[in-house]
């Protein structure tokens, strides 16, 4: 949804980028141009940052999985119900969080 909004978004703006330039207005152009790349640069930026963000949450995930296998281990105990139920949510989310990032990736490998 984000990736629609935005390319209309870019589609508005080269729009008026054409209108600007059968007007003959070259600053009109000249500030579509720039208010573009600016437009461009934030997305790329907040992107970046999303990146960042679902690594982080990635690499917590799998920390806390990690730790509870240990605790499995260290104490020989047996699996709780509530040590299941975290692990099956904290592998949910793994599940999630890798596939945004795919998603991301794929998207990243088709713009370069």
């Amino acid at each position: 949804m984000m990736n629609h909004l935005m390319n209309a978004k870019i589609d508005d703006y080269l729009d008026l980028y054409l209108f600007a330039a059968k007007m003959n207005d070259h600053a009109w152009q000249k500030e579509i141009k720039e208010n573009l790349a600016a437009f461009i640069k934030e997305n790329a930026d907040l992107e970046r940052r999303r990146l960042s963000d679902l690594r982080v949450q990635l690499g917590y995930v799998n920390r806390r999985i990690l730790g509870l296998y240990q605790q499995l281990r260290q104490r020989n105990a047996a699996l709780t119900e509530s040590m299941k139920n975290e692990l099956y949510a904290l592998k949910q989310r793994r599940l999630e969080l890798e596939a945004e990032l795919g998603q991301i990736r794929e998207k990243n490998r088709r713009i370069g």
